[in-house]
């Protein structure tokens, strides 16, 4: 179930990067062509975790500096 949500992220981000232009439910399903690995679903998947990433490495910080 997880899959399926850092793929949500992830054609969404990918939306985003094209401002908007593209069908959102086409980035989502992967129904473009790949422009790095050959498949536009595992590019979504990619796109995805780099983003949980981001923002659990973003929140790591702003806690680290609130002071107890």
């Amino acid at each position: 179930m997880a899959v399926v949500y850092v793929k949500l992220i992830g054609g969404f981000i990918r939306w985003l990067f094209h401002r908007c232009k593209t069908n959102l439910r086409d980035e989502i399903e992967g129904n473009l062509e790949a422009k790095w690995f050959g498949d536009h679903v595992v590019e979504n998947y990619i796109i995805g975790w780099i983003a949980i990433g981001v923002v659990f490495l973003l929140l790591v910080i702003i806690l680290s500096l609130i002071e107890p």
